[in-house]
């Protein structure tokens, strides 16, 4: 047997595997004995046919196995070849294998590509002091007042930070805005809706939420809404809309007094400064886990701006392809239309091969550095991870772990996915942390 090796491109190699005929005989004796071994044939006890017998009654068969042998030989012979190291096997051709002739089997494979480890316990990581001030503590306060307010209605002109009631309707040159745009009714015409006094929505009419304030129930005014020139809807993109606006009700909001026994009590609290107590740790643990994740996401950057080097063609592919129809799925998901999907499918093609190019080379090189590190996957590692996915598709967890058990290529992923993310965890946990403050406190 020998083996040959050619270029076939980045990251790509065909191998090419000959055998004499010798060889070719040799592998059809053995089939043939393996058949006679296991033959019923009329007229004779089992295992004892002549092999000419085998060969005439059993030689489509035996055609198959010999070419599935022959094939299996030659990319074994590839795998254990010390010139290359196989990343996955594309395409194994054998031909037709004949008795007492040579054979060639042509394997083509994409190899894991040679490239130099990045120094990463050098990776210069920045991270943001997780000590929590006073303000800080009282600012989650008021939002944690603010998440279980009550809104009383009052009788009294409409301020800032109410929730008022109202309807409206649009008018452009004199006609309806609604019949212009009758699938976008929050720029058309509303029917009891609630609006935020003074707060813009950033989606929506912005007019609206300011013209409200100062009025009072059953009050009516038109406001006036100016649209900037590259507002994405076209019909109001550079116009200006009256809007007729009605005011039906008046809500103030109203925090429960942080002292207060049964807000204390809805959050596990003994007192005021118990819960202030609990919102400090939370708030480090919170500001702990943000540099964790911060660190991961910045090594993956680094990884990511590492110098170039061939990636093999099918992962890449294969990557891609998920990728995209990901993304055409979700665009789905969200109401886009089907010619605004086909509109874009180049475009959307060309990042998902941008995304699919980068997950390939972070994997190769994550791989090689769990590879140096002895980064191992528990099967404890395999049980967490699948609870967690259970919980997070919302279904039994024993159930979707003897599901999962019975899938070895969904397991070989989710093993895969675990060694990565521990090896990035590893190699953000190495790097050099560089303490800079926050945007906020820059900015003050």
């Amino acid at each position: 047997m020998n083996v040959e090796i050619k270029e076939a491109g980045d990251a790509r190699k065909v191998a090419l595997v000959t055998f004499d005929s010798e060889e070719v005989s040799e592998q059809e004796n053995q089939v043939c004995r393996e058949f006679g071994r296991m033959a019923n044939v009329p007229g004779f006890r089992k295992g004892k046919a002549p092999p000419q017998v085998i060969r005439k009654r059993y030689s489509k068969e035996m055609q198959e196995e010999l070419n599935r042998k022959v094939s299996t030989t030659a990319y074994e012979a590839v795998l254990e070849h010390k010139d290359i190291k196989v990343y996955s096997i594309l395409k194994v051709d054998a031909g037709e294998v004949a008795t007492d002739t040579p054979a060639t089997v042509e394997i083509t494979v994409d190899v894991e590509p040679d490239f130099d480890l990045p120094d990463y316990e050098a990776f210069e990581l920045t991270v943001h002091p997780t000590e929590v001030s006073d303000e800080d503590v009282d600012k989650e306060l008021d939002s944690l007042r603010d998440q279980r307010a009550s809104f009383e209605e009052v009788d009294r002109a409409v301020a800032e930070g109410d929730f008022v009631k109202c309807s409206y309707e649009g008018s452009l040159d004199g006609s309806p805005v609604a019949d212009l745009l009758p699938d976008k009714p929050m720029y058309g015409k509303q029917s009891n809706t609630w609006e935020e006094a003074g707060q813009p929505k950033g989606l929506g009419v912005d007019a609206i939420s300011k013209g409200v304030l100062g009025m009072s129930k059953d009050e009516k005014k038109e406001v006036e809404a100016e649209f900037e020139e590259d507002f994405e809807l076209a019909p109001l993109a550079g116009k200006k809309v009256i809007y007729s606006l009605e005011i039906h009700e008046v809500r103030e909001k109203k925090a429960p007094d942080p002292e207060d026994e049964s807000f204390l009590e809805a959050l596990k609290a003994e007192s005021l400064n118990d819960l202030k107590d609990k919102i400090r740790k939370d708030l480090e643990m919170r500001k702990e886990r943000e540099n964790v994740d911060g660190k991961r996401a910045q090594a993956t950057q680094k990884i990511l701006e590492l110098p170039d080097f061939p990636l093999p063609q099918q992962a890449v592919e294969d990557e891609s392809k998920t990728i995209f129809e990901q993304r055409i799925q979700r665009a789905a998901q969200q109401g886009a239309k089907q010619e605004d999907i086909e509109a874009k499918r180049d475009e959307l093609w060309n990042e998902s091969q941008v995304q699919g190019r980068a997950r390939v080379k972070l994997t190769l090189v994550l791989g090689k550095i769990a590879e140096e590190e002895k980064v191992e996957v528990s099967n404890e590692d395999l049980a967490q991870a699948a609870t967690r996915e259970a919980m997070m598709r919302r279904v039994d967890p024993q159930a979707y772990v003897k599901e999962l058990s019975q899938d070895r290529a969904r397991i070989s992923r989710l093993r895969e996915d675990i060694l990565y993310d521990k090896t990035l965890e590893l190699v953000a946990s190495k790097g050099k942390e560089k303490v800079v403050e926050s945007d906020e406190k820059k900015t003050d």
